[in-house]
């Protein structure tokens, strides 16, 4: 087990400040670096910390960021989650840190979970630097997702996110929907959600309530699915049997359309038991064998 370091580190994102934090293993001098981000509306600081820190002493750098917009980077509206903007987020700092000279460059591991799940699969065969992926319940089809929507809230929020849409095009402040609620219209709608959700978040941390609804729009097109196929490299992939937001068949088929390329797991569990207890050991476990397997550490 290796000792670490952690150090913030600032990535500039077309106007935007990206904030991170550094973990190095003190005495590998070029260690492989996972470069990280979290889900829908969510900061670094939502449980990730418990992902790095075990990489960390398993002999691996990591550079976990926040999306514009979120935690310690700046962006305006708070809170607008963009899958363009997340990309570009990812592909400046990747582009960024290729520049370092304490990290093993050539040896980079793009690591996401769910919505940034589906991010680590779109960008994996863009950047030749980038040797291995690993996602966790990745969000992977919006159009399978969006039939788990509960259909008695689509009219609203499809209202909803019309509103917006015109407001950001008249320079107006956002319509928001809710991230989480017991009940309701609201993001993340599934019945672990709310429970699931506020169990990552810290005590002490202001959590972004709403968000722009446009992201619902977004959210219904996005299908990372259709990009895997183009994917040449090692994947660990981990599926959630009673994920009521990322149906399991969608999850299934990305790694059938990953083959030979990805190393498929699966637990029975919902979106959020993946950050808790034995299932966290279980998964950090698997992913630390996959990166020995697949990276492996140089002291």
């Amino acid at each position: 087990m290796f000792s670490y370091t952690v150090e913030p580190l600032y990535f500039q994102s077309h106007q935007e400040i990206i904030a991170a934090d550094f973990y190095r293993p003190k005495s590998i001098k070029l260690p492989a670096v996972i470069v990280m981000a979290h889900d829908l509306a969510a900061e670094r600081s939502f449980g990730l910390a418990a992902f790095a820190k075990r990489f960390a002493q398993a002999g691996y750098a990591v550079v976990c960021f926040d999306y514009r917009g979120f935690g310690g980077s700046t962006g305006r509206p708070r809170g607008l989650v963009s899958i363009q903007q997340q990309l570009q987020d990812w592909e400046s700092v990747l582009l960024q840190l290729q520049k370092r000279r304490d990290i093993n460059t050539r040896k980079m591991v793009l690591w996401g979970t769910s919505l940034s799940g589906g991010h680590v699969l779109t960008l994996a065969p863009k950047d030749k630097c980038v040797q291995a992926v690993i996602a966790q319940i990745p969000y992977v089809d919006g159009q399978e997702s969006l039939k788990l929507y509960p259909k008695k809230y689509l009219t609203k929020v499809s209202s909803i996110v019309a509103k917006d849409f015109m407001s950001k095009q008249l320079g107006l402040e956002p319509q928001t929907i809710a991230v989480v609620a017991e009940s309701g219209i609201r993001c993340l709608a599934s019945p672990d959600s709310y429970r699931g959700y506020l169990s990552i978040v810290p005590q002490h941390i202001e959590r972004v309530v709403e968000i722009p609804a446009r992201i619902m729009f977004s959210l219904a097109r996005y299908r990372p699915i259709q990009d895997v196929r183009k994917i040449s490299i090692p994947v660990f992939l981990l599926g959630a049997t009673q994920d009521q937001l990322i149906p399991i068949e969608a999850t299934r088929l990305c790694a059938t359309n990953l083959a030979p390329f990805a190393q498929y797991h699966e637990f029975p569990i919902e979106h959020f038991d993946v950050y808790h207890g034995q299932w966290f050991e279980k998964n950090i476990q698997l992913q630390i064998n996959f990166l020995h397997q697949q990276i492996g550490v140089e002291s």
